[in-house]
């Protein structure tokens, strides 16, 4: 007769959900609070109080103070000495600095990008860049382009398979959230040369010119930017 197992092979249910349960708060919490930061719904300077966000979310503070805790080493959230945390200021030197590191990566995504982005990805993405365009002709369409903008710039930069990369590119939208916010009056009014930018890039895409597509999301970074640090001067 074989002998009894000296366990219950059978896994506890509830040892195995409640883990899953807790990770699950506290990525969600992350990605509220990182999809705010990055389309600019907090100014600069912006204190982040733990109870005010967790009441806010309806949670309790503890998926609220790993968020925070992850969005600062991301450097999309500062500490301050009081054991809160803020957005960054805007300075001069800060604008130039991410400014130069997203044309640097970004741009080096897009090459990367190229050679694997299927026609039906592009197609996709094609319809996404009209969509964008048409969003932000009026200002209760511009949350809605900003959303889908950032769909459309993260499919390209995912499609260059590299997460290392990717989570630079995250970590540099996160810290340019408060610059967005500061240029959205841009966003709708007719001074939009960067409105067809979108689709020129998948254009070149379509082409098989990575080069030129990588000068068109240079030219979709810098507008904003630029528009910041005439406003600064």
């Amino acid at each position: 007769m074989a002998s009894a197992l000296p366990f219950d092979p059978a896994p506890d249910a509830l040892s195995l959900l409640t883990p899953i349960t807790r990770s699950s708060v506290n990525e969600s919490v992350y990605q509220a609070l990182r999809n705010k930061l990055m389309h600019g719904e907090y100014r600069a300077g912006q204190p982040l109080g733990i109870q005010y966000l967790a009441d806010a979310l309806g949670t309790s503070t503890m998926p609220v103070r790993e968020a925070l805790r992850r969005l600062v080493a991301q450097q999309g959230l500062e500490p301050l000495p009081n054991g809160t945390t803020r957005v960054p200021l805007i300075t001069r030197e800060r604008l130039v600095d991410i400014r130069r590191t997203r044309l640097l990566i970004e741009g080096t995504a897009i090459e990367w990008a190229a050679p694997h982005l299927t026609p039906a990805q592009l197609d996709e993405l094609e319809v996404l860049a009209r969509e964008i365009t048409a969003a932000r002709r009026t200002r209760e369409g511009v949350a809605v382009s900003l959303e889908k903008n950032l769909v459309f710039h993260f499919t390209l930069y995912q499609a260059a398979q590299s997460p290392v990369l990717l989570a630079s590119i995250e970590s540099l939208w996160l810290q340019s959230g408060a610059y967005l916010r500061a240029t959205r009056e841009f966003l709708h009014t007719e001074e939009q040369p960067a409105d067809h930018l979108h689709e020129q890039c998948i254009a070149a895409l379509r082409a098989g010119d990575a080069a030129t597509a990588r000068r068109r999301i240079e030219e979709d970074i810098s507008w904003v930017f630029d528009r910041l640090d005439l406003d600064l001067a």
